[in-house]
This record gives structure tokens, sequence and C-alpha cells, in this order.
């Protein structure tokens, strides 16, 4: 974003602030957003470092202490950026993830206070889901030109890892591929959206079924297009569940 527009973006923000008296909290927020945003375009790595710093602060403080789905100015100015943010609850648990510039911020809350936090990443929280009273389920994805990986951890509610930090499950999937490569192979999950031999697949997603405690994921193997489930049930505190990797080309 240029200089300009952030410094027109600052100038609607105090309007906003004098004409109809905004939450404190929230303009706080846009504030260090913007600030935050200018020494990107600025390339200024220090100040970056400083300014992420006092934004998460910001951020930290408003989701334990306000409703920042009610925030419409910061909304705003988000899509002002080409940024957003998801807001997901999943029982005693939510989920909190904001993307800014190719990076993302992360939280997982219980109880309005945040057990769980990855700021500046290029992977993101994607779905949350109470396990027993103190583990919870935790699935982040990241997407590549190409391909796309799922990925499911366990933690504890004292935000530490049941396993090292390290996932118990991995679903990587081709999003788009040069078919001419494949010499005509077929594929049931193409969504026929080609140019030339380009195709665009959606992602395998990673689910879970809440009532069960079942996690799974389908995908067709490449060797023969034959359709593949495979799930677990939450048993003894953990899955045990095969990983997949299309890029692999080994099923």
């Amino acid at each position: 974003m240029s200089l300009l527009k952030l410094a027109l973006l600052v100038l609607l923000l105090q309007a906003i602030h004098v004409s109809y008296g905004q939450n404190d909290q929230e303009l706080k927020l846009v504030q260090a957003l913007l600030d935050l945003n200018t020494a990107i375009a600025n390339q200024d790595s220090d100040t970056k470092a400083t300014l992420s710093k006092e934004f998460e602060g910001r951020l930290i403080q408003v989701l334990e202490q306000e409703d920042i789905v009610s925030f419409k100015t910061f909304d705003k100015v988000l899509d002002s950026l080409n940024s957003a943010f998801s807001f997901k609850k999943s029982g005693e648990y939510e989920l909190f993830t904001l993307r800014n510039n190719f990076e993302h911020w992360n939280y997982v809350l219980k109880n309005k206070y945040v057990i769980h936090k990855q700021e500046r990443t290029f992977d993101y929280f994607h779905a949350v889901y109470s396990l027993d009273q103190h583990r919870y389920l935790l699935i982040k994805r990241m997407d590549e030109l190409s391909f796309s990986c799922y990925k499911a951890y366990l933690y504890q509610d004292n935000s530490s890892s049941i396993d090292s930090n390290n996932h118990f499950l991995s679903v990587c999937s081709w999003t788009n591929v040069d078919e001419s490569l494949l010499q005509n192979r077929s594929s049931p999950e193409s969504d026929q959206s080609s140019k030339d031999h380009l195709k665009s697949y959606p992602p395998i997603p990673i689910k879970f079924d809440v009532k069960n405690k079942v996690i799974s994921y389908t995908f067709y193997r490449q060797s023969d297009g034959k359709k593949t489930t495979r799930k677990a049930r939450y048993l003894h505190g953990g899955f045990v569940i095969k990983s997949y990797d299309a890029r692999m080309f080994d099923e």
C-alpha cells in the first residue's frame, strides 16, 4: 500500500474520532495497525519490529477485553489494506486469525484469555476443537502457489504442545497443476477450470467430527484415482493416523 493511501486512512481515522467518539480501544488498535503498515511501506525493519510488538499488545488487549467483531472501523481499515480477520467459536474456545501483508497473527482464547499465540507467521490457525477438559485440537493451514498443507496438533490449555510442538498429522495436496506433465491422467478432484493444461484443485482439508471425536481426510490416489478416506478416533489422549503428501507421488 502507498504512503499516500496510508496517510489518507490516518486522516479518516482522526475525523471518525472527532465526529463519532469512537471506542478508544478500537482507535488505538487501528492507529497501531496503520503505524505498522507505514513502517512496512517504508521498508524500515527496525521500526517494524517495534511497532509489531505494540500492535500485538493492543490486539491481545482488545481480544481479552472487547468484542472485536463489533469493531466496524477496524474492519473497514483492514479491508482498505487488503487485509482481513476471522473469528470462530468452538465450545469453550475461540480462534482469531488476522492476515496483513502476507503475515498472520493467530490466537486461541479460552474464557476470553489468550492461551496460545503465533504471530507474524506464513501459515495460520484454521480451526480449534475441544478434546477433553484441558486439551484441544488445533488445525493449521499453509497455502503456497501450487499446493496447500493442513497440519494437526494437540495442545494443553497452558499453551504447551503435547508432542514438542510437532504435528501428528499432515495433509498436503496440489491446488494448481500442469497436467501435461501427468501424461493425460484424469482426476475426479479437478474442478475443470483449466487453461491449456493448468488445472485448479480444492485443497484437501483435515476434518473433525466433534460429536464422535474423529479426525479424517479424503483423497484420490494418484496411481489409479481410487477414493481413500483415513480416519482416527481420539483415544488414550491422542490419534493414530497416517499423513498424506501428494508431492511425494507415492500413493
